[in-house]
C-alpha cells in the first residue's frame, strides 16, 4: 500500500502539478485507505465503485464540508487514473458529475432532494387533489419534470 502512494507521489503527470496540490492529494489518499482499513480492506491496488461511495457517505455522516469531501473526490479520481495507468485496475470509477456532492449555486450546503419514496408519494398525492388544485398539481409537475428553479417559476 505504502509503495502504491509512493509511486502516485512521483507520477510525472502529479509532478505537474504543484507540490501543495500533490501534498493534498496524498493526504486525501491516504485517508481512504486508512478508511477502508478500518473497515476490514487490505487495498491491493484494485480501487471499487462501492469503495468510494461508502467513504462518500462516511464523509457525509460525519459532517465534513461540502467542499472538503469534493476535494477529497478529485484527489480519488486522480489517484484511479493512476491506477488505470500503471496497470492495477482497468476502469474509471469516479465519476465526478455523480460522485461530487452537489450545491446550490453561490451555497456551500448540499442540495437538498427528494428520495425515490418522497417523489412516490408526491405524485400521487397530486393525483388525488380535487380540481381547484389543479394550478398547485401543474406547479408542482413543472418543477419535477422540468428541472426549473422555484426563482425561475416565480420571477
Amino acid at each position: 500500500m505504502i509503495t502504491i502512494i509512493e509511486n502516485f507521489k512521483m507520477n510525472p503527470l502529479e509532478n505537474e502539478k504543484c507540490p501543495k496540490t500533490i501534498h493534498s492529494y496524498i493526504g486525501d489518499i491516504s485517508g481512504l485507505l486508512k478508511y477502508l482499513q478500518v473497515m476490514g480492506i487490505e487495498f491491493d491496488g484494485n480501487l471499487k465503485r462501492f469503495f468510494v461511495t461508502s467513504y462518500k457517505n462516511y464523509l457525509l455522516e460525519n459532517n465534513y464540508e461540502t467542499a472538503t469531501i469534493n476535494k477529497k473526490i478529485n484527489s480519488t479520481q486522480a489517484f484511479n487514473y493512476f491506477l488505470i495507468e500503471k496497470g492495477y485496475m482497468q476502469e474509471n470509477i469516479v465519476d465526478l458529475r455523480k460522485d461530487r456532492v452537489k450545491v446550490a449555486l453561490g451555497s456551500e450546503h448540499q442540495v437538498k432532494v427528494l428520495t425515490v419514496n418522497q417523489y412516490g408519494r408526491l405524485l400521487f398525492y397530486i393525483q388525488n387533489q380535487k380540481k381547484e388544485n389543479l394550478r398547485h398539481k401543474m406547479i408542482i409537475e413543472l418543477l419535477m419534470f422540468t428541472g426549473v428553479r422555484v426563482s425561475e417559476l416565480y420571477p
